[in-house]
């Protein structure tokens, strides 16, 4: 279904003339039945009998259409890494992945290089603190070409196999800088690419891809909190694996939707409201099923596609929200024993 979508994004749609993707990593959490603990581990701060089971997800997004394109699964404790390397395989050649600080290590950038895919991260780590614009290749003010040296200690997501066959140094791009934006903090950010032809990729237009990145915290948003996978309901681990498939799979087809009337309406496609077409949708289907087989099913489809065109997000430029709860939780105690513990005790 991914896959679908994607093919239908036309050049207008792609940065630089290359496909982007996005990588994400959230969780989500479960029922505490005997088996799902096993499987999918609770957090270490949770004490035995309070806490639920919760299970790591990794998707990869299509930059231009949203759509999910690969989602890899795991349990708490499992690295984000090792799991976004299970999607390597959707990668092509000249594609561009752009992803948060933890993404760009060095263990991760030397393989998608040899798969000639290329990457757009932030910069993390002791690198990223000792780093001296003095030095390094120049390619323009705040843009450096710099040879990284392959670490001395092995990785944790890879074997000692696997990171012997590292090669021994990798060239990367290293651009700096400063966004002022009024309400926003000021801070200098270091974003690593290779991405190395500054004619074909300036600063300017890599810092606006970096600056896009929020975009797939709305995705996940979309996935957890208005179709409700932040909490999972399935009582095993196979109920809860068809379970993360299927609110992935229903936010394609709302995302196809959403394409759908973008391209017969030319509306853009990041401007639509995914909420406002899962609102649509019910109040119309009805009528597609009633109406199945005859001429009055195409009129009530096009209907649906006008009406997810004209409901628009407004444009909001530097949107600012307080990140805080206005629905006050219930005055209860927290569960710091397990319940049938604390049942004894109030039975004393």
């Amino acid at each position: 279904m991914g896959g679908t979508l994607e093919a239908k994004v036309g050049d207008d749609y792609r940065w630089c003339g290359r496909r982007v993707w996005v990588v994400e990593g959230s969780s989500g959490s479960m029922p505490d039945t005997p088996e799902l603990p096993e499987a999918f581990e609770q957090p270490t701060r949770q004490k035995p009998g309070c806490g639920f089971p919760v299970a790591k997800v990794v998707a990869m997004f299509c930059w231009a259409s949203g759509a999910v394109l690969g989602v890899a699964r795991g349990a708490y404790r499992r690295n984000e890494l090792s799991l976004w390397r299970q999607l390597w395989d959707q990668l092509h050649a000249g594609d561009v992945v752009r992803g948060d600080r933890f993404y760009g290590s060095y263990a991760d950038g030397a393989p998608r290089q040899a798969r000639e895919c290329d990457g757009v991260f932030r910069w993390r780590g002791s690198r990223a603190r000792v780093i001296d614009f003095r030095q390094g290749q120049r390619l323009g003010k705040n843009d450096r070409l710099f040879t990284w040296s392959r670490p001395p200690q092995g990785s944790r997501t890879l074997s000692p196999e696997e990171f012997a066959l590292l090669p021994a140094t990798l060239t990367v791009r290293v651009l700096r800088f400063d966004p002022r934006i009024k309400g926003f903090r000021r801070r200098r950010i270091l974003v690593v690419t290779t991405l190395w032809d500054p004619q074909q990729f300036s600063l300017e237009q890599i810092a606006a891809l970096y600056g896009d990145r929020w975009t797939v915290e709305l995705r996940i948003r979309e996935v957890k909190t208005t179709l409700q996978m932040e909490i999972l309901h399935g009582p095993s681990e196979e109920i809860v694996r068809q379970e993360i498939y299927r609110h992935f799979l229903a936010y394609n087809l709302i995302r196809a939707l959403m394409g759908q009337a973008a391209q017969d309406h030319g509306r853009p496609w990041h401007r639509l409201r995914f909420a406002g077409t899962l609102q649509h949708f019910p109040a119309v289907a009805p009528y597609l099923c009633l109406f199945a087989g005859t001429p009055k099913v195409d009129e009530w489809y096009r209907r649906l596609l006008s009406w997810i065109a004209r409901d628009r997000v407004p444009d909001r430029p530097h949107r600012v929200e307080p990140r805080a709860l206005k629905r006050r939780p219930k005055p209860y105690d927290l569960l710091t024993r397990p319940r049938n513990e604390m049942r004894k005790a109030l039975l004393r």
